[in-house]
């Protein structure tokens, strides 16, 4: 029952609508509840359980370290040490169960080929680990939130269906975005009236995420498989087309997705934050990463970068460094170890594969350039007097941009490291343009789906162009007469009846992101 599929559009989300408002308010958070132990028990039956013993951990450590902190003949700096010492075990019980069971099979694998290059003989054989439903996105919820009411931005809940309801909201279960307990938990909890304008501007933007995901994203998937499946005999520039077509479909599915899930909230007036803000139009890849899964970089600035920057150790080996090499030098340590342990977290978090390791020391490596370079390059445009804010240079860095990101999401969907590298190589020593026209129809993506994707592309961009120009563009298409706003969210519903990539001839495609 995946957002995607008529029986979550259809069947399971207009039910939980009908019956959330017929109970008496006080009752609804009971109907998201058993809303959201159905949809987690349809994919992971009785993994549930997993969920279970993560929001019992995450509401009775908070409510220790609550009560620790009330503790104030005993001291300051002693509380505060308890305290820490309840929030590291509380996220260590939690990261425990993640390590385990996704990536047990990933670090003993990776320890026996390191000691069978040494000459050892040992063998691997997997374990094979059931893992629930959105493990990765509740586990980080859960770490935002005990770390929140140790940090005392936040009081520790004493209502258990708040943070259970917290913790395996329906809409968020698969995909995200990661979202602050002070934040989301009193509106989840509040039991609001479905309002006409909640349940229209929902709506359409579900509408809007199945036009990215149906129409665009799946018309790419079989491509895309086919690529990278086939990459040893396919030359440089299916390469390229592949990682483009590649990167356009994870976009438009993970976007796509996010916007079911958001205006899913919004019908029940729960306000989601926002995962995407109109990414490829950012002018580097620091921006880009701002703009692109934003809940899942704000979690990293403010649990990881900051805690790293001004941890002891870092300020220590900052201050050597600053004696042996200055002060210009020394001002990048922080930010740099902050800087790596984020994208090694980062990679590590998509999943047990080098693939996204190397995805995210890439990522690492670029920023770290775009960082140290940041002035010496302002002061080289100055010189040869080239303006920064023109249009061709905004061109020239979107341009870079571009082929900084495709590349990237080319090793993040290769099948291997190995299998990442040929491919890169074959871009810049096996590149034939006219190799690519004589077998672009050969790629399982035809000439019908091939025009209906790309176009579907290109409303997607001019969408995003106007949006980024002028916000607000849904409230503005509100305010137009009726017929105006029946051509504009019929046109939408009715392209993804006739244009979307289901029914005979096609599969479901699963939700990228889903995986992770």
């Amino acid at each position: 029952m995946a957002y995607h599929m008529l029986v979550y559009v259809v069947a399971f989300l207009p039910a939980t609508i009908l019956l959330y408002q017929l109970v008496p308010q006080k009752f609804r958070y009971i109907v998201l509840l058993c809303a959201n132990c159905i949809f987690f028990c349809s994919f992971s039956k009785g993994l549930i359980i997993y969920l279970i013993a993560a929001i019992l951990v995450a509401y009775f450590f908070a409510r220790w370290i609550e009560k620790i902190g009330e503790k104030k003949s005993d001291g300051q700096k002693a509380v505060t040490k308890a305290k820490r010492k309840v929030l590291a075990l509380g996220i260590v019980l939690n990261l425990l169960v993640l390590v385990v069971l996704k990536y047990t099979n990933f670090f003993a694998k990776s320890f026996i080929d390191l000691t069978n290059v040494f000459g050892s003989k040992w063998k691997f054989a997997p374990i094979r680990f059931l893992v629930p439903i959105g493990i990765s996105f509740y586990t980080l919820e859960i770490i935002s939130y005990l770390t929140d009411v140790y940090r005392g931005t936040i009081k520790a809940e004493h209502n258990f269906a708040k943070v259970a309801l917290y913790l395996s909201f329906f809409p968020q279960t698969m995909e995200g975005p990661i979202a602050r307990f002070g934040a989301t938990a009193d509106d989840l909890y509040a039991g609001r009236g479905i309002t006409f304008n909640n349940l229209k501007f929902g709506y359409q933007r579900i509408a809007w995420g199945l036009f990215k995901k149906m129409v665009v994203a799946d018309r790419f998937y079989y491509m895309v498989s086919y690529i990278f499946s086939n990459y040893q005999k396919l030359d440089g520039s299916i390469m390229l087309v592949g990682a483009m077509a590649y990167t356009a479909q994870l976009y438009m599915e993970f976007s796509g997705g996010m916007d079911i899930i958001i205006g899913s909230g919004q019908i029940f007036g729960i306000n989601l934050p926002e995962n995407f803000r109109q990414p490829f139009a950012s002018k580097n890849a620091s921006e880009f990463w701002r703009r692109w899964h934003i809940t899942l970089g704000t979690f990293f600035k403010d649990y990881i970068f900051y805690p790293v920057s001004l941890a002891k150790p870092v300020k220590n080996f900052a201050k050597k460094v600053k004696n042996v090499f200055g002060r210009n030098v020394s001002k990048f340590v922080a930010p740099t170890v902050a800087l790596f342990c984020v994208w090694i977290c980062n990679g590590l978090w998509h999943g047990a594969q080098w693939t996204f390791i190397f995805y995210g020391m890439y990522y690492f490596v670029i920023i770290f350039i775009e960082t140290i370079t940041e002035a010496p390059v302002k002061k080289l445009t100055d010189k040869l007097h080239i303006n920064r804010e023109s249009n061709v240079y905004k061109a020239f860095q979107s341009v870079k941009l571009f082929f900084i990101v495709i590349i990237g999401e080319m090793f993040f969907r290769a099948e291997s490291l190995k299998a990442g590298f040929i491919m890169f190589g074959k871009i810049f020593t096996d590149f034939h343009i006219s190799y690519f026209w004589n077998h672009r129809f050969k790629l399982h993506l035809d000439a019908y789906d091939l025009i209906v994707a790309l176009v579907g592309v290109l409303v997607v961009v001019i969408v995003g162009f106007i949006r980024e120009r002028k916000p607000g563009l849904r409230e503005r298409i509100d305010r137009k007469i009726l017929p105006v706003r029946w051509i504009v969210w019929y046109a939408c519903i009715l392209t993804v009846i006739f244009f979307g990539a289901y029914g005979s001839g096609y599969s479901v495609v699963e939700l990228i992101y889903a995986g992770y």
